[in-house]
């Protein structure tokens, strides 16, 4: 099996993989969700590649802002997650999860310990991509507008490695900008279904040979999801 998923979750999907074995996890950089039409032009590189050996082929991405629209299954087929939006829902453990911490808290900007390992939280953004290109002063005012809806910033807990020093980053993140600093507790449950299944349920969709993913695929098509 070849699970093809962003780098920021490589924390918790290694651990959730354990002693599986017959697994090869594709990781892709977080930095394709700002460009989507790289982002589906990679993945659809990555199933290509896959599709040559695998006995099934799992894309680790919901219909993340529509960056794997367009995506074409080959031979064995594809499975996704039956997720829209970002993929935050894995973190938390389903898309139940986040859609009701999403209607208790909806203007919340979450961070998880991939996302800052890859300095990809926004103080990580405005050090290495905006300062750069737009100069200090700039790139700052560029964050605070980009994340005026906002109000807490979350780091989502899902109990993978040391802690502390992420902790320590995402507080800087939330006192920097402004923000009131929350925590919250994940877990690996998703990630676990990613890499073991089962694929038959509700919370995957099935791509049939030859299609391609559209944005508005449901369970109610004909793709629908398949026995494992």
């Amino acid at each position: 099996m070849v699970l093809v998923a962003c780098r920021v979750m490589e924390p918790e999907l290694e651990a959730a993989r354990g002693d599986e074995n017959n697994l090869e996890i594709r990781y892709l950089d977080q930095g394709l969700h700002r460009t989507l039409q790289k982002m589906s032009a990679i993945s659809q590189e990555q199933v290509d590649k896959a599709a040559e050996y695998a006995s099934r082929i799992v894309i680790g991405y919901g219909l993340c802002s529509n960056g794997i629209v367009g995506v074409m299954a080959r031979r064995q087929g594809l499975y996704f997650p039956h997720c829209h939006g970002d993929f935050i829902a894995f973190f938390m453990g389903s898309h139940q999860a986040y859609l009701k911490a999403f209607e208790a808290r909806p203007g919340t900007y979450y961070l998880t310990p991939g996302w800052i390992a890859e300095k990809k939280d926004p103080l990580g953004i405005i050090e290495e991509d905006y300062t750069p290109r737009l100069g200090r002063e700039t790139a700052f005012w560029v964050m605070e507008e980009e994340l005026k809806h906002y109000t807490p910033i979350s780091l989502i807990n899902t109990g993978v490695g040391s802690i502390e020093s992420l902790r320590k980053r995402a507080q800087e993140n939330a006192r920097v900008l402004k923000k009131e600093y929350k925590e919250i507790r994940g877990n690996l449950d998703f990630f676990k279904k990613l890499i073991r299944g089962p694929y038959s349920t509700g919370d995957f969709l099935f791509l049939k040979p030859g299609l391609k993913i559209t944005q508005e695929m449901s369970l109610s098509e004909a793709i629908g999801c398949r026995p494992d």
